[in-house]
C-alpha cells in the first residue's frame, strides 16, 4: 500500500513590519546646498534607499547652511518627534551628517535606541536592524567610551593641579567652568546635548555659557 507523504514545508518567516523612517540631511554652508553631496543629493539618496528596502519614509528633516557646531533646529524637531514615537528609524547618508564627533554620534544613536528607534548610515553601511550593523556601531561605541575616559582623566588631572595650587573647588553643580566647557565643545566636539548631560544641567544653560565664551573671546 502506497503511503502519501506530505512534502516538507519550511515554516514561513515571521513578517517584519516595514520601518517608519525619518530622514535627516544637513550641509554646513548655503553654498553646499546644491553641490554634489548637498541637501538635494542627500534627500534623493535617502528616498531611493527607503524605496529599495520597502520602508515607509515619513519625512526628511533638513538643516541647510548649518554647521554641526551650531544649533540645528530641524534636528531638534526630529528628536522631539521621535520622543513622541512618530517614527522607529532615522536614516542619514553619512555619519558626519548626524554627529560632530564619535562621542557625540554615539550619544545621539544611544538616545535613539532608548526611544526604540533604529539608525542607518547609508554610505558607511551601518544599519542597526542587522547584526553586522550593530557590530559596527558597537565598535564605534568602544571608541567613544575610550574618548569619554580620556576626557574624565584630563578633567580630574586639571582639578588635582588646581587643588595643589591652592584653588579650592567648591563650585555649585550649575557653575560650569568655561575652560572645561570650551575643551568639551570646541576641542572634543561634544554636542550641546552631550555637554548638558556631562554637566547635569539644561541645554539652555550650555547655550548661555557658550555665549559667554564667545563674548570673552575664549
Amino acid at each position: 500500500m502506497t503511503r502519501n507523504i506530505a512534502p516538507n514545508k519550511r515554516p514561513a518567516h515571521p513578517h517584519k513590519e516595514p520601518l517608519r523612517c525619518f530622514g535627516y540631511a544637513r550641509v554646513s554652508t548655503v553654498k553646499q546646498v546644491e553641490t554634489p553631496g548637498g541637501i538635494q543629493a542627500q534627500v534623493e539618496k535617502i528616498k531611493r534607499f527607503c524605496q529599495m528596502q520597502g520602508w515607509q519614509l515619513l519625512k526628511i528633516f533638513k538643516d541647510e547652511g548649518v554647521s554641526a557646531l551650531d544649533e540645528r533646529p530641524a534636528f531638534e524637531q526630529m528628536m522631539k518627534a521621535i520622543s513622541k514615537k512618530e517614527a522607529n528609524a532615522v536614516i542619514v547618508t553619512r555619519l558626519d551628517r548626524l554627529g560632530r564627533s564619535v562621542l557625540d554620534l554615539v550619544s545621539t544613536v544611544t538616545e535613539l535606541h532608548r526611544q526604540g528607534c533604529q539608525f542607518i548610515a547609508i554610505d558607511q553601511n551601518i544599519n542597526t536592524t542587522t547584526s553586522e550593523g550593530r557590530l559596527l556601531f558597537n565598535i564605534l561605541s568602544a571608541f567613544a567610551e575610550f574618548e569619554r575616559e580620556v576626557i574624565k582623566e584630563r578633567m580630574l588631572a586639571g582639578r588635582m593641579r588646581a587643588r595643589e595650587q591652592g584653588v579650592i573647588d567648591h563650585r555649585p553643580r550649575l557653575n560650569i567652568p568655561l575652560e572645561e566647557l570650551k575643551d568639551l565643545y570646541f576641542e572634543r566636539k561634544l554636542s550641546v546635548t552631550a555637554c548638558a548631560k556631562y554637566f547635569r544641567c539644561s541645554r539652555q544653560t550650555i547655550y548661555q555659557r557658550l555665549k559667554e565664551l564667545r563674548e570673552k573671546g575664549l
